[in-house]
């Protein structure tokens, strides 16, 4: 049975990654292993990694550039998990890079992610998360990364992102644009606000974020590197796919989860 973590996070965004880091601490460090890593008097170290140290600290720049919050959050985690924090961003570099999602549309009266292969056995984490400065939402990630591949807040604006895989970064910013997510969830409460909000953040690499909110609105935007564009939201139903699907309904703020060796997990924001 995939492994699926449960945290609660609250505060500062440095505190935040403190919180996920704290929980999903033996599953961080079991996915820095996979890559090569080595445990020493308690700290994670890296031997190799995937990707080129240029690469690494490019994305580390625009992260700390772009994304502080998300940043903050990445050192939070670090921290919990007992990682330098320069190999929680080559972890995530390396998980972001590869493509952590697989279909993304508008099923119903919610959102639909379906992944096309099951995460790595660590499995996913769900966070319920309480923002300083920020709307409350419920989010799906992997334990390692602060970024969301899905999730909901409190004003009912519910993303679900198909980040897609490239072999060469695309685009100014080194720091994926599948990161916008978060901010969107955090931060606003409609559709349109997020398509907007999307338009005008840097972010590159390639990826399909798909956005609905409680007033029933849907849409899309693309991302292939500095370019946006806004796109019909794709349409589907869970029954079409048959690896893990996360469903998100944004009037309920409610975010499911099952198949792919996953036991049907249900999580609401509003206890």
């Amino acid at each position: 049975m995939a492994t699926l973590v449960q945290v609660e996070c609250a505060g500062a965004p440095r505190d935040l990654g403190l919180d996920q880091g704290a929980g999903c601490r033996d599953a961080i460090r079991a996915d820095a292993r996979a890559q090569g890593a080595v445990l020493d008097p308690g700290w994670i170290h890296f031997l190799r990694r995937r990707r080129s140290a240029a690469v690494a600290s490019a994305f580390a720049r625009d992260l700390m550039r772009h994304f502080p919050h998300l940043d903050e959050r990445t050192r939070g985690l670090a921290d919990a998990a007992g990682l330098a924090r320069a190999d929680a961003v080559a972890l995530a570099a390396d998980e972001l890079a590869r493509g952590l999602s697989g279909t993304a549309c508008v099923a119903g009266d919610g959102l639909v992610l379906a992944l096309e292969t099951p995460p790595a056995p660590t499995g996913l984490v769900v966070r319920r998360t309480s923002p300083d400065g920020g709307f409350a939402n419920l989010t799906l990630a992997r334990p390692g990364l602060v970024c969301a591949i899905a999730g909901v807040n409190e004003h009912g604006l519910a993303g679900v992102v198909e980040a897609r895989a490239t072999t060469a970064h695309t685009g100014s910013c080194q720091a994926p644009g599948a990161l916008l997510l978060d901010q969107c969830i955090e931060r606003l409460d409609t559709v349109e606000k997020a398509l907007e909000w999307c338009e005008r953040r840097p972010g590159g690499g390639r990826a399909l974020l798909v956005f609905r909110d409680a007033a029933g609105a849907a849409a899309a935007i693309e991302i292939d590197g500095d370019a946006r564009r806004r796109v019909a939201a794709p349409s589907g139903s869970p029954a079409d796919f048959a690896g893990p699907r996360v469903s998100v309904d944004p009037r309920a703020r409610v975010l499911a989860l099952d198949g792919g060796g996953f036991a049907a997990a249900r999580f609401t924001l509003d206890r």
